[in-house]
């Protein structure tokens, strides 16, 4: 049996505590230490998982990369500070998978890349919906042109974002570095993406902050280099959440509707598929990847695609919805 993987947490809040319920009872991982300035969080994860009561607890994350204490890490701060701790981790040697979004700006997407290539560690992102098997076979039918090719994409995401995260760091932007389309909606933008394999040419956007730092509900349109067009709606000012995915292609239109999809043919009929591969988690192939047993399922190239295309957005929203290029 290989030898445990020693894991450290960097952000203990709500997510990392995700993170904890498909970690904590895999022998594999070896979970050796937690790093949190927040007190209250720190005891809402030891009372989750009462087993963690024990790890030494670190305030600054420098201080935990240069600890010997750490083969890997998980990164779920805020996002302004993702790029400088991704890259301490990986200088001192240590592989790293980071929460959404990667980075904040395309300059710290390019240092991240650097320091992955320099270091040849481990480096990803927690993209979980390339591990979802709705989302490979979508991905696997796009690559083989199973439906013709792709004309036009519409994908929207609604939820709560505004008020749930009222007075909190996601709502300042010297911590979030933006809105609700580089935070949720930053899986929207990926998956985009990474699902089509197409690439941005021209971006247009709106977007309203309902009164707050940071843009709330955007409305962006693309045109791929292929001359197919998408369009994303994230409402961050929802009053339930929601995700689809609308796919047009030559031959059919494609509903992506978790957990089914829907294929509707050119005769009308519909084709309901409700069975798929097996999910994989970011953080399973995280630990396999390290043992290199797989390839990171959302490498750092898909934060940097990402944050191309989000910067595009915000640009063309500060100039009133003009064209621009990621």
């Amino acid at each position: 049996m290989a030898n445990k993987v020693r894991l450290g947490l960097v952000g203990c809040g709500g997510f990392m505590r995700h993170h904890l319920s498909f970690i904590v009872d895999d022998s594999d991982w070896q979970i050796t230490s937690l790093c949190e300035t927040n007190a209250e969080q720190i005891a809402k994860t030891h009372e989750a998982y009462p087993s963690l009561a024990d790890l030494p607890i670190f305030a600054e994350s420098d201080q935990l990369a240069e600890s010997g204490l750490l083969d890997a890490v998980i990164i779920g701060t805020p996002h302004t500070l993702h790029a400088d701790q991704i890259v301490k981790f990986l200088s001192c040697g240590i592989h790293v998978l980071v929460d959404k979004p990667m980075v904040t700006t395309i300059a710290d997407a390019h240092r991240v890349i650097k320091a992955r290539d320099e270091s040849g560690l481990v480096c990803g992102v927690s993209y979980q919906r390339h591990g979802k098997g709705q989302f490979r076979w979508m991905k696997e039918k796009i690559d083989t042109k199973a439906f013709g090719n792709l004309q036009f994409v519409n994908s929207h995401l609604g939820q709560e974002w505004f008020r749930l995260t009222k007075g909190l760091w996601r709502q300042e932007m010297a911590l979030s570095g933006g809105g609700q389309l580089n935070d949720s909606g930053s899986h929207m933008v990926d998956i985009l993406l990474w699902m089509t394999g197409e690439e941005a040419d021209l971006v247009t956007a709106f977007t309203d902050h309902k009164g707050s730092e940071v843009d709330i509900n955007s409305a962006v349109t693309v045109k791929f280099k292929s001359g197919a067009f998408a369009n994303l709606s994230i409402i961050g000012d929802a009053p339930r959440w929601h995700e689809r995915h609308w796919l047009w292609f030559d031959d059919a239109m494609v509903e992506i509707d978790d957990p089914v999809i829907r294929v509707y043919d050119s005769k009308y009929q519909v084709e309901i598929i409700e069975e798929f591969a097996e999910d994989i988690t970011p953080e399973r192939n995280f630990l396999e990847a390290i043992r290199g047993e797989a390839e990171i399922l959302a490498p750092v190239e898909s934060g940097l695609r990402t944050i191309e295309l989000t910067e595009a957005a915000w640009r063309s929203a500060a100039d009133g919805g003009s064209a621009q290029r990621p």
